[in-house]
């Protein structure tokens, strides 16, 4: 696994750290046209985990393959 280095400054980072707070709806899409729609639980330099509505056990989301993250709602 390559490890890169977490920067809480970045916008990006920050956007999401408000949806976790927010405990917002989001819809996350990815590479291979799949989606997911839950609320993010937390953040690293590799994984989201989101908590989707009809789970009670987060899934992990590596970050490269990411292509949206949108609030829904």
């Amino acid at each position: 696994m390559n490890s890169t280095h977490f920067d809480p400054s970045l916008p990006g980072v920050r956007q999401l750290q408000a949806w976790t707070r927010e405990q917002r709806l989001l819809r996350i899409e990815l590479l291979n046209g799949s989606s997911h729609e839950g609320v993010l639980l937390w953040q690293d330099p590799e994984f989201l985990a989101v908590l989707r509505s009809d789970a009670s056990e987060p899934i992990l989301i590596t970050r490269r393959s990411l292509t949206l993250i949108r609030p829904l709602g």
